[in-house]
């Protein structure tokens, strides 16, 4: 993205903020940012167009920060959703008066319902939490895991919202924690009780939604398997990880992610230290490809 769209962007939505959507406009914007009219017209044809790049950016932003926490290799699953919580918590903050204007202000953008926007939005966040907490507790919790993500999303939410009542924010190692311990507890409860909350409840991802995901996930794998090619060949490295990354090129093709000869030659590649970084983010997107295709 261009620096001068960030600037208009971030501009827009303090504008957006204070006085709403509908009674900004483009003038007070470029004003605001010191540009020309055509300059502003360069980046973004209307400002129902803006809106929708500000809607997108902040989705994107925000998903390549939970992608950059699941690519960590130093912090355990219960610190990765840690961080994620606090990611949850601080898109809701940066964006909480912006969406309320937009879902206000707008029945549809560039002809989409907003109520499928705002489904959209929902969907990545819960597909995040769903990932995370899967991670954090094992496979077992899918059996009530919408009870989990149900009271992780309240809790988030309701601290949001005593937050905007008293106008005072609270500490947010302490939410986190909060809500950490109120999932643990709820881990062992459930386990011995009978799933209320199923996936009907939210706004779930849909199929062509979990198609842009999978697809997501494929375009990733292939930029880890072609940095890892390009650092054998770029280190002069033994000749026969280059082998056994083509063969972990080939199982892809295949979609076949849980496969011997993958694990195989994952474990192989694992064995050269100087490949560990790529390594661990390689292994990171084939367990999320393997775990969706299992769920089908």
């Amino acid at each position: 993205m261009e620096i001068k769209q960030e600037l208009i962007m971030n501009v827009a939505k303090k504008c957006f903020n204070s006085h709403g959507v509908k009674y900004t406009s483009i003038d007070e914007i470029v004003k605001e940012c010191k540009i020309s009219k055509s300059t502003f017209y360069k980046c973004f044809s209307t400002k129902e167009n803006l809106v929708v790049e500000m809607l997108r950016y902040s989705s994107d932003k925000f998903l390549d920060q939970s992608r950059l926490i699941d690519e960590g290799t130093q912090s355990t699953p219960k610190e990765k959703l840690k961080e994620k919580i606090n990611l949850g918590l601080e898109y809701l903050k940066s964006n909480r008066y912006f969406n309320v204007h937009i879902l206000g202000e707008f029945t549809e953008i560039n002809g989409k319902p907003v109520e499928e926007i705002k489904h959209i939005i929902k969907s990545k966040l819960v597909k995040i939490y769903y990932d995370s907490l899967i991670e954090a507790y094992g496979k077992d919790i899918k059996a009530f895991i919408w009870e989990l993500i149900f009271v992780l999303d309240s809790i988030i939410h309701e601290f949001d919202l005593i937050t905007r009542l008293n106008k005072k924010e609270l500490d947010e190692d302490y939410i986190v924690d909060f809500t950490l311990r109120q999932l643990d507890l709820n881990v062992e409860n459930l386990k011995n009780n009978e799933c209320m909350i199923t996936e009907n409840i939210f706004y779930t991802v849909k199929k062509d939604d979990e198609l842009k995901i999978e697809n997501d996930l494929h375009e990733r794998l292939l930029e880890a398997i072609e940095d890892i090619k390009f650092k054998i060949e770029n280190d002069n490295l033994n000749k026969k990880l280059k082998e056994a990354i083509l063969k972990v090129e080939q199982e892809h093709k295949l979609n076949n992610y849980n496969s011997l000869m993958m694990d195989a030659m994952i474990a192989y590649l694992e064995k050269e230290e100087t490949l560990k970084k790529e390594i661990d983010k390689l292994k990171n997107i084939k367990y999320q490809l393997g775990d969706d295709k299992n769920d089908r």
